[in-house]
């Protein structure tokens, strides 16, 4: 009773701001308040792939303290804010770690997550389609987290198939392609580890080949919808019309992340060490990038009334940016051993009623990574990353249990559940 108190005290509180050092989530405070009683270090021996995230993430503050100290020297209030965050990345993995600790509670978590995203709403949410997209996306996809995990549970995988089937064309067609794509891609993944398919090398090349057929059919539908005004919104219909070749999904790609390539010439004016937390875009010179990708043109007057960041929009390369390439290795651990958790779960978790929350969270996670802000590792990151170690470690000892010992070789070597690497 206790742990789930905590749980829907943290969930809901994690929509109020406070302002104290930068912003922290009230929700936070109940963090830095609880650390002395959740950390076990015991945890660390018994849990190593938790261990190997922690250091990743203590590593990660290393480099920027660094990097902001004797590289850059940052003001303190920008390196007070970059540092409280990677903090508080590390003591909400800690604590969220310890709180869920088996499906039931995850799916109480999930569930208090979905009333805490009615409650509060994300203040981009001032037209029909932004509307959609940051307050109901985030509503429904817990909603349909939540149901996939009662019909999964209750052997309806068909069921729930269609349902992220149904999901990601109104995704697409409300103009949220990014959450499109992770429900269409975690309905085919649960669909072949349900439907008993026996997938071969040969195999995999001809579904690779039909599915680039068919996406690039699917996105032909999309743009001519979208051109016609059908389908999409105001946002996706300025996307198109700015590209040369609307039915390239490159072209769409590199307009919509635009800041990538920002992020990628602000890299390579300071590889090494970067350029420190909250680092600010003086000139603008990563903000006529940006720009320059979205066929936009800049409007000094008001660009210059405002102070821009660099952007990066993408966990990788924004740690890259702000504290160098060390940083970027540290994301980049975490980017792994993450993902080797989530393939094992979707190869070995199907009989699990978590299974499609599992294989849509390590969708996630990829882009996660590649294109969302680097502060989801703070806000974002923890939440599934608790959940991906739990329902790991379960599993790996549900398997030992079955065949009394798993064999380590040099390809599952990183994922033992001893983490011998």
């Amino acid at each position: 009773m206790f742990n789930r108190l905590k749980i829907a005290t943290y969930t809901l509180l994690s929509g109020v701001n406070m302002a104290l050092v930068g912003q922290l989530k009230l929700n936070e405070i109940i963090v830095i308040l609880s650390a002395p009683f959740v950390f076990d270090v015991r945890d660390f021996k018994n849990y190593p792939l938790f261990r190997k995230i922690i250091i990743a993430l203590s590593a990660l503050f290393i480099f920027q303290v660094i990097t902001d100290l004797f590289v850059v020297k940052s003001t303190s209030e920008n390196f007070l804010r970059g540092w409280a965050a990677i903090i508080m990345s590390i003591l909400s993995f800690l604590f969220l770690f310890k709180t869920l600790k088996d499906d039931k509670v995850i799916f109480f978590f999930l569930c208090m997550t979905l009333i805490k995203n009615i409650i509060w709403t994300d203040d981009n949410a001032d037209t029909d389609m932004s509307y959609f997209k940051f307050k109901m996306v985030p509503i429904l996809s817990y909603g349909v987290y939540i149901l996939s995990f009662l019909l999964y549970r209750s052997g309806q995988w068909k069921l729930v198939v269609a349902l992220l089937l149904g999901y990601c064309l109104l995704c697409f067609a409300r103009d949220s392609r990014s959450t499109g794509m992770v429900f269409f891609i975690g309905a085919i993944i649960i669909y072949c580890f349900n439907s008993g398919m026996y997938l071969t090398r040969d195999r995999l090349l001809v579904f690779g080949l039909a599915g680039a057929i068919l996406f690039q059919f699917a996105y032909v539908t999309y743009v001519n919808g979208v051109l016609n005004h059908e389908i999409g919104g105001e946002h996706a219909s300025e996307q198109v019309d700015r590209l040369d070749n609307p039915y390239n999904p490159l072209e769409l790609l590199m307009t919509g992340r635009g800041e990538t390539f920002a992020a990628l010439a602000a890299i390579s004016d300071a590889p090494l060490f970067g350029h420190g937390s909250w680092a600010k875009d003086d000139n603008l010179k990563y903000y006529r990038i940006l720009l320059l990708y979205q066929n936009e043109e800049m409007n000094e007057q008001l660009a210059v009334s405002t102070d821009h960041l660099i952007p990066s929009h993408s966990i990788l390369l924004g740690a890259w940016v702000n504290c160098g390439v060390g940083g970027f290795v540290a994301v980049l651990v975490v980017f792994i051993l993450l993902l080797r958790m989530g393939f094992y779960l979707v190869r070995h978790a199907a009989d699990t009623a978590l299974y499609p929350v599992l294989v849509l969270m390590t969708i996630g996670v990829i882009w996660t990574f590649l294109f969302s802000p680097i502060q989801q590792l703070r806000f974002n990151i923890p939440g599934i990353g608790a959940i991906l170690l739990r329902a790991y470690y379960e599993c790996v000892q549900e398997k030992a249990g079955e065949d009394d010992l798993i064999p380590v070789n040099d390809a599952t070597a990183f994922i033992s559940p001893e983490g011998k690497i």
